[in-house]
């Protein structure tokens, strides 16, 4: 079944839920792996799959306010961890990577129960009320709902590539991730693609999750989104058209545009050279 992307964005409720069934997805499907399919290699640089379940459960534990047990890694046994950030988030991997894969999904299930709960119990529980971020700082809990669901979400498509399962493409939190790389657009356009003023774009996506969106430059050199219905008719600068799956990956830089396969999966119309740049300047995750 296609579901059809309306909304630009959603209720509490709504990404509660997406959050929430995004997480138990990747613990669910992590207690099913064999101890082989949790070692397998996933996309991400030096990451194996039992690596992106640990990595989400120090996120999680972070978020709850959990300390972390004082932990130095061997960072030559680790290169693909070369600046601060990076080597924050791999300190919470690596302290995982001894632990057994049941007692790593057991504490992901807590995780998700107690901040599940801390969500509950806000006061005021509102879109715009204040919360921890990922990486520090209190952001809106809107905010970190819908980024918590690009990172979940992502996640666990890196682990089913790499156990090689199909992709969980129309769930709850595939539409909030499609709407973050929706909103993004105006920002390809005008910071990673460098477009000049006036130019327009319109991307449709087909699959299990669909939808039409336009972005352009303003007089400004501003990217701002597009109203479909103002621009119906119009001829777009450049067109990309691809199905759901790929568009995901485009936008969390899990392709290799080398690969003259990949790009077979893209229809591109319009101004040559920008589409040219467009597939890799949709990637807008770190």
């Amino acid at each position: 079944m296609t579901t059809s992307l309306a909304a630009e964005s959603f209720g509490l409720a709504a990404l509660i839920d997406a959050w929430e069934s995004s997480l138990r997805a990747v613990s669910e499907l992590g207690r099913r792996l064999s101890a082989q399919q949790w070692s397998a290699s996933t996309e991400c640089p030096g990451w194996s799959v039992g690596d992106v379940v640990a990595h989400l459960c120090w996120i999680e534990a972070k978020l709850v306010g959990r300390d972390e047990p004082t932990h130095l890694p061997e960072w030559d046994d680790l290169p693909h961890a070369q600046n601060e950030l990076q080597r924050t988030i791999e300190t919470g991997v690596d302290a995982r990577r001894r632990i057994p894969q049941a007692d790593v999904c057991t504490e992901l299930d807590g995780l998700i129960d107690v901040r599940l709960a801390m969500i509950m119990a806000l006061d005021p529980l509102r879109l715009d009320t204040l919360v921890a971020g990922p990486l520090g700082g209190q952001r809106p809990l809107e905010y970190v709902l819908r980024m918590r669901c690009l990172d979940i979400w992502t996640h666990e498509q890196d682990i089913r590539r790499a156990v090689r399962l199909p992709a969980n493409l129309g769930t709850a939190g595939a539409e909030v991730v499609a709407v973050q790389f929706a909103r993004a657009l105006p920002f390809v356009l005008a910071r990673n693609l460098g477009a000049p003023v006036g130019t327009t774009l319109r991307v449709t996506v087909t699959g299990r999750v669909a939808f039409e969106k336009w972005a352009g430059i303003d007089d400004e050199g501003q990217g701002v989104p597009l109203d479909a219905l103002t621009v119906s008719g119009q001829t777009p600068t450049l067109a990309m058209t691809t199905d759901w799956e790929t568009f995901a990956r485009l936008g969390a830089g899990r392709l290799d545009l080398t690969d003259p396969s990949v790009l077979e999966m893209i229809t591109l119309e319009g101004d040559p050279e920008l589409g040219a740049r467009l597939p890799e300047a949709l990637a807008i995750t770190p």
